[in-house]
């Protein structure tokens, strides 16, 4: 049976792939206009918000410079080290709050509810992501917000069948152990229905990046961005990006 990641031995590695890259830029600068643009009162700050699964904390000081209280969980030591580092230096030790704790401890270990619960490329690396979105869901106070992050299985099979990888496009090569499993996103909003919450927005972060060149990808980082943010919400482009961002909210009856 498949495990969770564990990120403790690849954390520096990963940092430096993901967020020193261009990718990286890309997808905080997507994910972040979208956060502001789609989740109600998160830029006036003020709001409690869990940041599940965290990492270095890139988020997490984003969210605090802004004037909410942040709690950022995560299972690895080495990403918690990254983030208190982080937010040291940005004059903010004390406003981010680390957890060393995975998405079926939080509940017992937090023992609170939270306006806002961020979760960011975390499923696609778990052995039971729907049963993670049910630990999310019980996090969320009636009114709040789940931002959800996902890695696309439109854009697994696109980048599949364009290096040639046909058998593994249409899931006949076995998937790797160490890598992100990718997500239909019918089976998502199914999990998410099933935990009572319902999507108020979605988004595609990272759309075209990956198609493109490393020379214009730095050489044109900042249009990048720009045509990146233009299109989030534009299909059928959305529904390529590497990722599919959804805000959440739970359903209400009566």
């Amino acid at each position: 049976m498949r495990a969770d990641a564990d990120f403790d031995p690849i954390a520096t590695a990963f940092e430096e792939d993901i967020y020193g890259s261009t990718k990286g830029a890309v997808r905080l600068a997507v994910l972040w206009e979208d956060m502001l643009s789609q989740i109600p009162g998160l830029s006036r700050g003020g709001l409690r918000v869990l940041d599940a699964g965290g990492g270095a904390g890139h988020l997490a000081v984003r969210l605090a410079v802004l004037g909410n209280a942040v709690v950022l969980c995560d299972p690895s030591e080495e990403m918690l080290a990254m983030a208190e580092e982080r937010a040291r230096k940005e004059g903010l030790a004390g406003a981010v709050r680390p957890v060393r704790c995975a998405i079926n401890e939080m509940e017992g270990t937090l023992g609170e509810r939270f306006d806002v619960v961020a979760c960011h490329a975390v499923l696609e690396w778990l052995a039971d992501p729907q049963a993670a979105l049910a630990h999310l869901a019980r996090l969320l106070e009636p009114e709040g917000r789940l931002s959800l992050m996902f890695y696309n299985r439109n854009a697994a099979v696109l980048k599949r069948v364009l290096r040639g990888d046909f058998a593994g496009a249409v899931g006949d090569a076995p998937a790797q152990e160490d890598a992100p499993v990718p997500l239909d996103e019918r089976d998502v909003r199914r999990w998410l229905g099933a935990v009572g919450l319902t999507v108020e927005s979605r988004a595609g972060i990272r759309i075209f990046h990956d198609h493109l060149g490393e020379d214009v990808r730095k050489a044109r980082l900042d249009e990048l961005i720009e045509v990146e943010k233009r299109f989030r919400a534009v299909e059928p482009f959305a529904s390529i990006a590497q990722h599919i961002h959804l805000v959440c909210k739970r359903i209400t009856h009566g």
